[in-house]
């Protein structure tokens, strides 16, 4: 978002409230005011309160911005808009009901069995039923917990079955999607963009803002159409979520949100993709000033750069520039950074650069 100061609704300027108060009476009574005298002390009281008062129509004129909103006050903003913001959302896994050895007949495990991890923290329950027979059924199973509690359980981690059933368990996908209410940042984001979703064209803004609002572990979407090589009436759909590439899961979430009546023209294919991975490493020789502390400077090169990284991560299309990251080394104390990789690359926009690999070598120190 544009980064804007909030407008001024008020003054706010206790001391200037305070010196108007002391003129006025002085003007009133003719007499000089000293700060130990009663009167004194009790304008200053007032105009501490004034000043409180102040603050608050400041503040509250404020909430009432989106860009400077927060709480419950955006979420009323939000409906204005007809954008809600996104609740948590339970982690997902897909679980593999199979037979037992000593099982004979087909079995119908009911919908709503529990299948928990082997330490019994995390636990899932199927959305349907699953009939098993010889071969085995898989069906999909929510974290009974929303949030991001559930997910990261591993293909096999899911497996003891509650209650006495001839099946056996276990969960062949990782557990995502699990998220926590979506945070203030984000949901301005999406309120902001909401008037693109009043279109019926499919537009690049509408498609982006349904996507946005599929799921809020989604952190960039992009939107290629005819103009970017698609067939026409084809609409491929880019999402990233903050781990990185989306799961088939979230894949499917997407898709669905898209693919309402309301969202998607008539004539559009909706087609929801990974985004195209692009792995680089970053290695760079640093020399110090003589004067500097070498393992803080290291350090605080190195926190800068994680930052720098964390942030490029949650966009697609972040051309890498290795001069962009020499300037982000370029710390207090270090006398000069010397690239070696990567090499200037510019992305493509469904493109996602990850760094895989962060190699900062000790060149020694300067005079400077």
């Amino acid at each position: 978002m544009t980064d804007r100061q909030p407008p001024e609704f008020v003054k706010v300027d206790p001391a200037a409230v305070e010196a108007d108060l002391v003129a006025r009476y002085e003007a009133a009574t003719g007499k000089t005011l000293y700060p130990a005298q009663v009167e004194r002390l009790f304008i200053n009281q007032i105009a501490y309160a004034h000043g409180l008062a102040q603050t608050n129509i400041q503040s509250t004129g404020e909430k009432v911005l989106v860009r400077f909103s927060s709480g419950i006050i955006l979420d009323y903003l939000g409906d204005l808009v007809g954008t809600p913001r996104l609740l948590a959302k339970a982690a997902q896994c897909k679980i593999r009901f199979s037979k037992k050895e000593e099982a004979g007949a087909d079995f119908i495990v009911p919908a709503g069995t529990r299948v928990a991890t082997v330490d019994g923290r995390t636990v899932f329950e199927i959305e349907g039923e699953a009939r098993v027979t010889s071969m085995p059924a898989i069906v999909d199973a929510f974290c009974t917990v929303e949030g991001v509690s559930g997910n990261g359980r591993m293909p096999g981690q899911v497996s003891v079955i509650e209650g006495d059933l001839p099946v056996a368990a276990v969960n062949v996908t990782e557990s995502t999607g699990g998220a926590g209410d979506e945070a203030d940042d984000r949901y301005k984001e999406r309120i902001i963009a909401a008037p693109e979703a009043y279109t019926n064209a499919g537009s690049y803004g509408a498609y982006r803002h349904h996507a946005m609002s599929s799921h809020q572990s989604i952190v960039d979407v992009v939107v290629h159409g005819p103009n970017e090589g698609e067939k026409p009436g084809h609409v491929a759909i880019y999402p990233l979520v903050e781990t990185g590439l989306p799961s088939e899961y979230l894949q499917a979430v997407v898709l669905a949100a898209l693919s309402s009546e309301r969202v998607r023209p008539l004539c559009d294919t909706v087609l929801v993709r990974q985004p195209e991975i692009v792995n680089y490493e970053i290695r760079a020789r640093l020399t110090f000033y003589e004067t500097a502390d070498r393992t803080e400077t290291a350090t605080r090169a190195r926190e800068a750069l994680d930052a720098y990284i964390a942030a490029r991560q949650r966009e697609l299309g972040a051309d890498l520039v290795p001069e962009q990251i020499a300037a982000v080394l370029q710390v207090s104390g270090v006398y000069r950074v010397q690239m070696q990789a990567p090499a200037l690359r510019v992305l493509a926009s469904h493109q996602w650069g990850y760094c895989s690999a962060i190699t900062l070598i000790d060149g020694g120190t300067a005079h400077g």
